[in-house]
């Protein structure tokens, strides 16, 4: 069968690499097809995937695209993105809508602000009439006719800024399957909501198929509950370093245990974390429990927060390493290996709200947590955290002040996990509810193959109305589509101007650094 497989960007396709390999291997011919964002060049670790795989090929969506009208839409999806959060189902995510109202156009936050409830139907209601008028699948429709292809498959599709949308819009109205691959375990949480109905949508577990249908409005049965394929490599894997060895390379201790702390991406506003990891590992070195005197302490950098660390002085922390220093994204084998290897020789694993801690329990470790005021929004104040730490299937060892986070870790290192099936328990509900040896993997490649065995569906042409009103709102709607252009030039104008003062800020500093080191050697 002849695939369209369409990513946002290509940090898209670490989620579903496994099923791009398995397609290639049984056969299937597969495009895979990246926005045009940045260079539009594909990263090594893709384009090595297409070198093993000849039946994957490379391509970029038109990047003429992306004009004045794709703008405004982007504007227009900010603001039914915050109008969403104003739901009831958002009534205990304050930072979630926080988040939202700052990106979304400022006129309408105030306007909603002002007339509440009427308020907010009636800008639901305009968005409905507006967004036909700027949306553009005609864009997309030559593409898919160019490929042919059997099935459009998208992911992660509900994310603020994209073209996926039209682009499934366009299958839509050639009568050509898709399916909607749900990325990770927080995007229908978390991220946009869909305004169309996909012909199939591929979810984790029972949680997001309750998501999909109670969040996003979609019908229970066009949803298929496949298992997490991201996280397959990681039931089979073996470490590539014996403890001792990775010790040595990462400058710990191979005689005390270890604790891993796996970094997040928080959300924007949020307390910073190398502060806070440094208070934690100094809190643990004077708890007054020996074993957190002496244990290991390895931090992992989240990949997208590495920068962050750059000046983090961890000087007086002994047994404590950073590493990778800056973090690193499992993407290639070598980054893989690191990554399970971390996980592996680690006694007990640490964070605040990240998937790394779904990887933690795969491979079997106790993972804690810390529940402190300033990363509430992070942690309580989302709807997927909670899936981690409520309810029978609950996988977290948690405690709400750091004395008690510490008395937890103390008595995990010195006894061991009490209660060492929760991990499993949780893997087994959340990452494969499909039984513990069935890959998510075969069943999402056999899901997309059930449904290219089946007739495609019929052609949906737009509503009349909508072909109607777009060329009578298009004129009044024009000024705003290049306004909407203009603000994206200054924003990125305001971007390159600060990283220019940012970059000759350090170049000033790392002189006066050597004018110092020179002055001093001078008075020696």
């Amino acid at each position: 069968m002849r695939i369209v497989f369409s990513v946002r960007k290509p940090s898209n396709v670490r989620h579903y690499e496994p099923v791009l390999r398995e397609l290639a291997r049984r056969g299937h011919d597969i495009t895979l097809v990246q926005e045009p964002f940045g260079t539009g060049e594909w990263p090594p670790f893709v384009r090595a995937i297409a070198h093993a795989c000849p039946g994957i090929r490379l391509a970029t969506l038109p990047a003429d695209a992306r004009d004045h009208w794709w703008e405004l839409a982007m504007r227009l999806a900010s603001a039914r993105f915050y109008l969403r959060f104003l739901g009831s189902a958002y009534a205990g995510v304050p930072a979630l809508r926080a988040r939202a109202r700052r990106r979304a156009p400022q006129w309408l936050a105030r306007f909603v602000d002002t007339c509440g409830v009427a308020g907010r139907r009636l800008a639901m209601r305009s968005l409905d009439v507006l967004e036909p008028a700027v949306q553009a699948p005609e864009r997309y429709r030559s593409f898919l006719i160019q490929h042919q292809p059997d099935v459009v498959v998208l992911t992660p599709l509900v994310v603020l800024k994209t073209a996926q949308l039209d682009l499934a819009r366009a299958a839509v109205q050639l009568g050509i399957r898709n399916v909607f691959a749900v990325a990770s375990w927080d995007h229908l949480s978390s991220k946009g909501e869909l305004d169309f109905p996909p012909q199939r949508v591929l979810v984790w577990n029972e949680v997001q198929k309750r998501e999909a249908s109670a969040l996003h409005g979609l019908d229970p049965a066009t949803v298929r509950v496949t298992g997490s394929q991201v996280f397959d490599e990681w039931f089979t894997r073996q470490p590539s370093t014996t403890r001792e060895d990775f010790c040595a390379r990462v400058g710990l201790r191979a005689d005390s245990p270890i604790v891993l702390y796996v970094c997040s991406s928080l959300l924007e506003g949020s307390t910073a974390e190398p502060p806070f990891v440094l208070r934690w590992a100094r809190h643990l070195r004077d708890s007054g429990y020996p074993v957190l005197r002496e244990c290991g302490i390895l931090v992992r950098p989240h990949h997208e927060r590495g920068w962050a660390w750059r000046k983090v002085d961890t000087r007086g922390l002994d047994n404590f390493a950073c590493w990778p220093p800056l973090g690193d994204s499992p993407v290639d084998a070598q980054s893989k290996s690191d990554y399970f290897d971390s996980l592996y020789h680690a006694d007990v694993v640490v964070g605040l709200n990240t998937s790394a801690m779904i990887e933690a329990a795969i491979v079997g470790r106790p993972v804690c947590t810390v529940l402190l005021p300033e990363f509430r929004d992070d942690q309580e104040g989302t709807l997927h955290f909670h899936y981690l730490l409520d309810g029978a299937d609950a996988l977290l060892h948690s405690a709400r002040s750091l004395e008690d986070h510490a008395q937890q870790l103390a008595r995990l290192l010195e006894s061991g996990d009490p209660d060492p099936e929760r991990s499993r328990t949780f893997v087994r509900t959340f990452v494969r509810p499909l039984g513990p040896d069935t890959p998510a993997t075969t069943t999402v490649v056999e899901a997309i193959e059930t449904l290219v065995a089946q007739p495609p569906p019929a052609p949906v042409p737009p509503a009349a109305w909508r072909l109607v009103v777009k060329p009578l709102l298009r004129p009044v709607l024009l000024p705003f589509a290049y306004g909407a252009l203009r603000r994206v030039k200054r924003l990125k104008e305001e971007s390159r101007l600060r990283e220019e003062r940012r970059l000759s800020e350090h170049r000033r500093r790392k002189r006066e650094l050597r004018d110092e080191k020179r002055a001093r050697q001078v008075d020696v």
